[in-house]
């Protein structure tokens, strides 16, 4: 399991995936601003928010922007994430994925890249942001900005992430990736 952001980045690179993981959380847009506040107030005391501290009320502004995925271990240790919710906006760039084991609903090909971006959430611990080029739905002119935070499931397990993204097509994605490379003091 990839557990962070230099470890994500330097995957992504190699295997040529548009994406970026910043532990730093400076977003951009300031909708993710807010959902970073949120997450952490539900927090308390640096550890994670469990899955009802964050509350429909309080996540009552980005309800349409959200997603939940879910890490499923098999008696026989094999991991698969689900999509437990997802919200209309997120799902109009997406793809409704609600319900969907993600192995089931993404090309072979992109699996890796979904797969380390949750993974890494995990594994960090913490909330991360991400920068990557749309590359489903026939979108690749989108680039989106990403929250990324795990909660803790009812069975007390670290196996939930709380995602949500903001997109444009502004801004090319090596445009994008360029400036965040600089800013992020990477190579």
């Amino acid at each position: 399991m990839i557990t962070d952001a230099s470890a994500y980045n330097a995957i992504a690179k190699k295997e040529g995936w548009p994406s970026l993981c910043d532990a730093t959380v400076r977003f951009s847009h300031p909708d993710l601003c807010r959902l970073l506040g949120v997450w952490r107030k539900a927090a308390k005391a640096g550890g994670l928010p469990r899955e009802y501290d964050m509350t429909s009320r309080l996540l009552r502004p980005f309800l349409t922007d959200i997603v939940i995925y879910e890490c499923i271990t098999s008696k026989k240790g094999v991991r698969r994430w689900r999509v437990r919710l997802m919200g209309n906006a997120f799902a109009q760039i997406m793809g409704d994925l609600t319900d969907k084991f993600i192995d089931d609903a993404v090309p072979d090909a992109l699996l890796p890249r979904w797969h380390g971006s949750l993974d890494v959430t995990l594994g960090a611990r913490a909330p991360l942001r991400f920068l990557a080029q749309v590359v489903t739905s026939g979108m690749k002119f989108l680039v989106g900005e990403y929250f990324s935070a795990p909660l803790i499931a009812p069975d007390g397990s670290a196996s939930l992430v709380l995602a949500a993204g903001r997109f444009t097509g502004g801004r090319s994605w090596q445009d994008v990736e360029a400036e965040a490379r600089q800013a992020l003091e990477l190579a």
